[in-house]
């Protein structure tokens, strides 16, 4: 993939590339059912179970944090951080649960031959474990394309399928922070808020990329460098910035933006060894469509309109290769960014991420790209499942005896009083 990184690097300052134009749509795929199609009853009741399923879960979850982390905080906050490492098993427990019955998809992985090996050929079928076993060691950073909302759901999954569900850390926008149960949790789980003002949030980076220095798990760290996904809006706004700054605009990504992640890996130097490079493509999109104009959450979860299978490329870049300095750094995301905007285009064009010199030029002719596809699912899920639900009931079971108990105690110490 070398030659694809230099053809890269030579197109991010080459000026404009051809403006985006839409897909032309046969009429049997304009009718076909979109994330704007009206909800039928039958998307309606799948939409509630959904919902019943998931927020009663996370309700669980979130009383189990409640009921322990604040207590155990005060006790070791190293063993609090190991108790919410559990919570967010749990929590992909239940996002596994709910991808596996209500919109089942298959991840294809396909990486550069240095990653290191799956099956003997390439094929579809080997063990993409080693690709991620310094990650699994000590930690990484990960920088992806910001496709649909269900991208970090998947990357979630992706990293349960490496036995690291429990050290991924998100960043998130500020105004979840204080969402009921939800940003609630994401608080516990030591998550990343932003406000978009540079002076808070390179605060909050530097403070969060301490604490993960400070213990020896190995955090992975999902960054999406686009800042949100791509819909018309963005779109526009990261063209006209292309137009007035002179670099590539982009047909199928957004510009990067390159602070934060450059303060985050600067302060994981030494910490961690890769970047993983992810770009994210989902079947059955075409070129000029806007992939959560296709698969919504709503769609995906209540109208049983999503993805049979998410296609990742995975590169890596050792962080000892990358540069420090801010225009350094900028750069080098920048053609990062130009590389994943030519891969997606490949990707429209052949359905999936290219796999040999056939396809691509780029690749060698004697090293196809690494593939291996399997279930986004849980090896055992109702087994996990079942787990799970014993862990919940073995705490608020206990914690609604003690709680009773002190209510009983405190009310009548006040009755007394008064």
């Amino acid at each position: 993939m070398t030659s694809v990184h230099t053809a890269a690097t030579a197109a991010a300052t080459a000026g404009s590339a051809a403006p985006r134009k839409d897909s032309d749509t046969t009429p049997s795929e304009s009718a076909r059912r979109r994330n704007s199609s009206p909800m039928t009853m039958v998307d309606y009741l799948r939409l509630a179970a959904f919902i019943m399923f998931f927020v009663g879960h996370s309700i669980m979850v979130n009383l189990c944090q409640l009921a322990v982390s604040p207590w155990l905080i005060l006790v070791s906050k190293r063993v609090n951080r190991k108790f919410n490492q559990q919570a967010e098993r749990w929590f992909c427990t239940v996002l596994l649960a709910a991808t596996s019955i209500w919109a089942p998809t298959r991840l294809v992985l396909t990486g550069d031959r240095e990653l290191g090996s799956s099956s003997a050929a390439g094929d579809i079928g080997g063990d993409e474990s080693s690709w991620f076993a310094p990650a699994v060691e000590h930690g990484c950073m990960l920088i992806s394309n910001h496709q649909t909302y269900f991208d970090w759901i998947i990357i979630w999954i992706l990293s349960y399928l490496q036995k690291c569900d429990g050290y991924i850390k998100i960043i998130l926008k500020g105004e979840l922070k204080n969402v009921p149960v939800f940003g609630w949790g994401m608080q516990f789980l030591d998550f990343m808020f932003l406000k978009r003002k540079w002076a808070d949030d390179q605060r909050t980076f530097e403070t969060h990329m301490q604490r993960i220095i400070d213990h020896d798990d190995p955090a992975w760290l999902l960054i999406f460098p686009e800042g949100t996904v791509v819909c018309k809006k963005r779109i526009a706004i990261s063209d006209a910035y292309a137009a007035k700054t002179g670099l590539r605009r982009p047909e199928h990504t957004l510009l990067p933006r390159t602070n934060g992640s450059r303060v985050c890996l600067n302060k994981l130097r030494g910490r961690i060894p890769y970047i993983y490079d992810l770009t994210v493509g989902y079947e059955g999109l075409r070129k000029g469509d806007i992939p959560e104009d296709e698969y919504g959450l709503v769609s995906m979860y209540g109208k049983s309109i999503y993805p049979s299978e998410v296609h990742i490329h995975v590169k890596r870049y050792a962080v000892a290769d990358i540069p420090a300095d801010e225009e350094g750094f900028s750069a080098w995301m920048q053609n990062v960014f130009v590389e994943k905007d030519i891969r997606m285009g490949r990707f429209y064009e052949l359905g999936h991420f290219p796999h040999d010199h056939e396809e691509d030029p780029a690749i060698p002719v004697d090293s196809p790209v690494l593939r291996v596809a399997k279930p986004a699912r849980a090896g055992n899920l109702p087994a996990e499942l079942i787990s799970m639900w014993i862990q919940f009931l073995a705490i608020i079971i206990p914690a609604r005896y003690v709680l009773s108990h002190v209510l009983s105690g405190v009310w009548h110490a006040l009755s007394g009083i008064l």
